[in-house]
């Protein structure tokens, strides 16, 4: 049995859909985030699993418990929000201390199980400081600790580490994964950076609209996206447009504007059909660039272009290159070779079981983009 289990969850602020028949279940000792854009649902359903909104229709059991109706004190969970909300007035082990002493915990023993936390988010000696005299990350873990102190079934987290700058935000990511692990707590996390959820997460919930997109462990997210709005949110991508020309149980021809390209049959979305017109998406580490006058390239086995090198940017054990191909307008490549220089001429190709390929749909595309009418080799939309 999942320590957490949602079911056709929806959430109705009027005529507004918040939260559209979302399902998942959390189990124990997981670290799953709940990922998507600014308006997509995840908060509100965080906040309806700690009790601060109650659904419109659906399910919430905890540890096989129906919560839906029990307020916030009522259920066995904790929530570290973006503000942190510290209590100023309060000491560093007053503010840890303060739902024991709610439920009316001794002194002595508030006392120890708040300086045991201290040890745990590496704060021994803090106790009596103000929240004033804490860095950012340091309050950050003040607020872990506060969460974590009464020993709850779930942790909550509303993009805690939003207000950090990215190398503090980087230590936290590491700071919450032990602390977790040592714990042996679940934790359910909110956030719109995917950097965060890619580094601390077993599994990622991707929502988009109120609607569940996908499912799965991080590399399941990033290897098999499940829609062209998830290989484009999870990670980096390149989009290039194409029709399916023939579609069979084994392969599809897909010309984008080179020529018929056979792909594996299990790179295709299970809604494209014979004559969509698709987009084909294949992450820039899959992409390789070799000199356009020496590259020997067979049109029919492999996705290929020659183009000019527009930029560089080195990124230690690799560099990203942007080109601007003849076919597809521009296409960012990830490789080790620091070979090329602004304005030389290559050759961009990759091969047919890298891509993932999704039947174009405006709707559920994040630049709302005109849809072409053919893969005429044109411009691909904007990224």
């Amino acid at each position: 049995m999942s320590l957490l289990h949602v079911s056709g969850l929806t959430k109705e602020f009027g005529d507004l859909v918040a939260v559209d028949d979302v399902d998942f279940d959390v189990e124990d000792g997981e670290f799953v985030s709940i990922l998507g854009p600014s308006g997509s649902g995840k908060s509100t359903v965080l906040r309806m699993v700690a009790g601060f909104e109650e659904p419109t229709a659906g399910t919430i059991a905890l540890e096989g418990e129906e919560i839906v109706g029990k307020p916030p004190f009522e259920r066995d969970v904790n929530m570290v929000f973006q503000d942190l909300a510290l209590f100023p007035h309060l000491t560093v082990a007053e503010n840890i201390g303060y739902g024991l002493k709610q439920q009316g915990v001794p002194k002595a023993e508030r006392r120890e199980r708040s300086e045991r936390m201290l040890e745990m988010v590496r704060l021994e000696g803090y106790g009596d400081r103000t929240p004033a005299e804490l860095s950012g990350g340091e309050q950050q873990r003040v607020a872990l600790a506060r969460a974590l102190v009464n020993e709850p079934a779930l942790v909550l987290f509303d993009e805690p580490l939003s207000s950090l700058d990215r190398k503090l935000r980087q230590h936290m990511q590491t700071e919450l994964q032990r602390i977790q692990t040592e714990t042996d707590t679940t934790f359910l996390y909110v956030t719109h950076d995917q950097e965060v959820a890619l580094a601390v997460s077993d599994r990622l919930i991707v929502l988009n609209d109120g609607g569940t997109q996908q499912i799965g462990t991080v590399e399941d997210l990033y290897e098999d996206p499940a829609s062209r709005f998830v290989a484009d949110f999870i990670g980096d991508v390149n989009t290039v447009t194409g029709r399916v020309t023939d579609l069979d149980d084994d392969r599809a021809l897909i010309d984008a504007g080179t020529g018929e390209i056979p792909v594996p049959r299990t790179a295709i979305a299970a809604d494209v059909a014979a004559g969509d017109d698709v987009d084909v998406c294949v992450r820039p580490y899959q992409v390789s660039l070799r000199d356009a006058a020496t590259t020997e390239t067979d049109a029919t086995d492999a996705f290929a272009s020659t183009g000019t090198v527009l930029s560089r940017s080195y990124q230690g054990s690799d560099s990203l290159y942007d080109v601007d191909t003849d076919a597809w307008g521009t296409v960012s490549a990830e490789v080790r070779e620091d070979a090329f220089r602004n304005g030389e001429d290559v050759t961009v190709t990759w091969a047919p079981e890298h891509v993932h390929v999704y039947r174009r749909d405006d709707e559920d595309r994040p630049d709302g983009g005109e849809t072409e009418d053919r893969p005429d080799g044109g411009e691909t939309e904007d990224e």
